[in-house]
């Protein structure tokens, strides 16, 4: 593994929000329609503070070990036999997010558009582009993902001006009068797609600074579930709140609705040619994490090695693991929560303590000190006001910001929740209220980024 990897602020961010869109673009909104029907788009609130709890977690870790990524972490902390336990039960996670992804593209385009075309072949062509990245490093990756993903990012924004003729608004009132259990049971499934954000950590020793990590997994994952909150309220006030409950692909028919003049009706052609690359990148970056895992326990830094012995159990696995769209579907939807759950904050929680542990002991450890000085000093300079755009705002109010937005957004969503169905007037405000909150969230986040970058060209 070559040390001098590293990927900046902005890719990070990048490969954060992919992670998280990828993975729910084309499951989970038929479900969460089912459950809360014209709420389903608030699904996703319980999600942002799960994504910004692993990323300050993220950020503790890199600040006490710098240049190390999670698995060397947590033998580091462990022990041989410790690490390798807690590592081998990451890597099954990571293992099964790669199969139920290479198995979801595929069966939706057998599903869909290749009718025809059999099975293996479809599942067999992602994994020879795993193959293929696999020889090389995250860095390729994550400049591919730069190409791709600001155009996916742009797609859905978009789609509101492109669906502007067949909005209907009354379809998701009244707001917040379905009962707190039913967006409580939705809200637990989206946690399960943001577990998917852990993987990241195979990557921390691509960044020696701890606010970078947690800013950037910040910004990067409340962008991602910014639009797949997009999406699901733009299926509802389109399509209305019972019949994508009965589709298997609600975002994919709403794409299907758009019709720009009579000579452009096949937007979604044109859509998914944008769609596939970016699902490709969150697989290979999985992918990527997962080579990493695998070496560590093997103690082996040259990863391309197992590159392809792993792709092919990959392949056959995969093909082995589900017998129709409808146990994929119900994998995806309703076991992820289970794995993230299970595991992740229990493996957050022991590495914390254990670092704490750690410091008392040693005092004033080496392990302590990050290994690069730049590093050190935008640690010192964070809370300092900088930046041409804001020179009154400081690095911390604009992270303190966003967490206050979101937790604003929270105590919006249960007052509309309890109050809505006395005075449905309160439902409505609390929604406009929780959509300005999530917009407003996504830009301090951005700006969080904006001053450390700005910090570390020295400005």
């Amino acid at each position: 593994m070559d040390r001098k990897q590293v990927i900046n602020q902005r890719q990070l961010s990048w490969l954060a929000s992919s992670v998280i869109t990828s993975g729910g673009i084309l499951t989970l909104q038929n479900v969460l329609i089912r459950i809360s029907q014209m709420d389903a788009w608030y699904s996703y609130l319980p999600s942002v503070f799960y994504v910004f709890g692993v990323a300050s977690f993220f950020g503790y870790i890199t600040k006490h070990y710098p240049q190390k990524h999670i698995f060397e972490i947590t033998q580091e902390l462990l022990g041989r036999v410790g690490g390798t336990i807690v590592n081998l039960i990451m890597i099954f996670h990571f293992w099964q997010i790669v199969m139920r992804d290479i198995s979801s593209v595929s069966r939706f385009s057998t599903t869909l558009l290749l009718h025809n075309t059999p099975l293996e072949i479809l599942t067999l062509l992602p994994c020879l582009l795993l193959i293929y990245f696999g020889k090389s490093s995250v860095e390729v990756i994550a400049r591919v993902n730069d190409l791709f993903y600001p155009l996916f990012v742009v797609t859905v924004l978009s789609m509101p001006l492109l669906l502007s003729n067949e909005l209907y608004l009354q379809l998701i009132t009244p707001a917040m009068t379905m009962p707190l259990q039913h967006v409580a049971a939705g809200s637990i499934l989206t946690i399960g797609n943001a577990g998917d954000i852990f993987i990241l950590g195979a990557f921390l020793h691509m960044m020696s600074n701890s606010n970078q990590v947690r800013s950037s997994i910040r910004h990067g994952s409340l962008l991602g579930i910014f639009l797949l909150t997009m999406a699901v309220f733009l299926i509802l006030v389109v399509l209305g709140p019972k019949m994508p409950g009965n589709f298997l692909y609600p975002i994919y028919n709403l794409v299907q609705t758009i019709h720009v003049t009579d000579f452009l009706d096949r937007v979604d052609l044109i859509i998914l040619m944008i769609w596939y690359p970016t699902v490709t990148c969150k697989m290979i970056t999985i992918y990527m994490a997962l080579l990493l895992g695998i070496s560590a326990i093997l103690d082996k830094r040259n990863y391309p090695t197992i590159n392809k012995p792993v792709a092919l159990c990959i392949v056959m696995t995969t093909l082995l693991s589900f017998r129709n769209t409808t146990d994929l579907l119900a994998f995806s939807n309703y076991s992820a929560p289970v794995f993230a759950l299970a595991y992740q904050p229990l493996v957050m929680a022991i590495l914390v303590v254990a670092i704490a542990r750690k410091k008392r002991k040693s005092g004033n450890p080496a392990y302590m000190k990050d290994s690069s000085p730049s590093s050190q000093n935008s640690s010192v300079q964070a809370s300092q006001k900088i930046g041409k755009l804001s020179q009154r705002v400081s690095y911390k109010h604009w992270l303190w910001g966003g967490n206050a937005l979101m937790i604003l957004a929270a105590l919006c969503l249960m007052v509309g929740l309890m109050f809505s169905k006395y005075h449905s007037a309160i439902g409505s405000v609390c929604a406009i209220i929780f959509a300005i909150c999530m917009l407003l969230a996504s830009l301090t986040t951005y700006m969080e980024v904006s001053q450390l970058k700005q910090l570390e060209a020295g400005k």
